[in-house]
């Protein structure tokens, strides 16, 4: 369970990455160390793109351009300098979408962002009160709050074994151009 209070969260659909990198650069001190052991991230070295196909390659240029966009617009809302465009695109990375108890809130969970990707996730997240759907008479944990979120296991998992998530709903993907589209978002945001 990882307390709902400490999830850098952010209401601004549009330029919530720039709202959160702020919050993170004067965070409460528990934050602020888990911050601190960010590394990595994105990077424009963007030689791995040689294994994509064309489209996701032109892909990969918009989603760019738009990327710089927000955070020019970021910058100016939030205080952000120039150097901050890599703590911009860290917590990019790191983020995911929270839920209908959150609202759909868009934040970054500690732990969680540590998880590495795979299209067959051993776990899935969840806050509290979206896991609750449909156990409505189910006695509730005391010590939780409707939005504490849990990493939940969708099978036996064994002791040592790794965490596994999906980053990307990724479906069933049918055109070449939906392939395009999910290959140029993983490298865009994940490097991969």
């Amino acid at each position: 369970t990882i307390p709902a209070r400490l999830l850098l969260t952010s209401n601004d659909k549009a330029l919530w990455a720039g709202e959160i990198a702020a919050k993170a650069k004067v965070a409460e001190p528990v934050i602020a160390e888990w911050v601190s052991t960010w590394s990595g991230g994105f990077s424009e070295d963007l030689e791995a793109m040689g294994a994509l196909g064309e489209g996701a390659r032109r892909q990969v240029g918009v989603k760019l351009e738009k990327r710089r966009k927000q955070f020019e617009e970021a910058k100016v809302l939030y205080g952000l300098e120039r150097d901050d465009w890599a703590m911009y695109n860290m917590v990019w990375s790191r983020a995911c979408y929270l839920g209908p108890q959150w609202k759909d809130e868009i934040g970054i969970i500690p732990f969680f962002d540590m998880l590495n990707h795979t299209p067959k996730e051993n776990v899935r997240l969840s806050s509290l009160g979206d896991a609750m759907r449909g156990f409505e008479g189910a006695p509730k944990p005391a010590d939780l709050d409707e939005k504490d979120m849990l990493i939940i296991a969708k099978e036996d998992i064994a002791k040592d074994s790794e965490l596994l998530t999906c980053y990307l709903n990724e479906g069933k993907v049918d055109s070449e151009e939906d392939r395009d589209e999910l290959a140029a978002r993983r490298m865009v945001v994940w490097g991969f």
